[in-house]
């Protein structure tokens, strides 16, 4: 009889089977089932429920990292541009001052000599 379950169950992995042998695998597996089988296959199955938990659970902490990782970087590089940007324009705005000066100073010294 065992010969004759390890051949179907193989045609069964197979999917060569007829309706009439996966009844009769239904019907030995249901009679001879090892005590306890339902439990430990519900623990196992519980235990990669956990597993795959905790592996979502890192990726979202995977994720989440790398994107605050970006959005400080880009945080950083936007204020030092901006940073940037005002010292340059405080510069521009030194440099027509004096050569403001320079001119009116130049214009003066014209129309004194007039």
């Amino acid at each position: 009889m065992k010969n004759n379950i390890e051949d179907k169950l193989e045609h069964y992995l197979r999917a060569e089977t007829t309706e009439q042998e996966e009844r009769e695998l239904t019907r030995f597996f249901a009679d001879n089932a090892p005590t306890g089988l339902e439990e430990r296959l519900s623990r196992q199955i519980d235990g990669w429920n956990k597993v795959e938990r905790l592996t979502e659970r890192r990726g979202r902490t995977v994720m989440m990292r790398w994107i605050s990782g970006v959005a400080a970087s880009l945080l950083i590089l936007f204020g030092l541009a901006f940073m940037t940007y005002r010292h340059t324009e405080r510069e521009t705005e030194r440099a027509l001052a004096a050569f403001s000066e320079s001119i009116n100073k130049g214009i003066s010294f014209i129309d004194n000599q007039n």
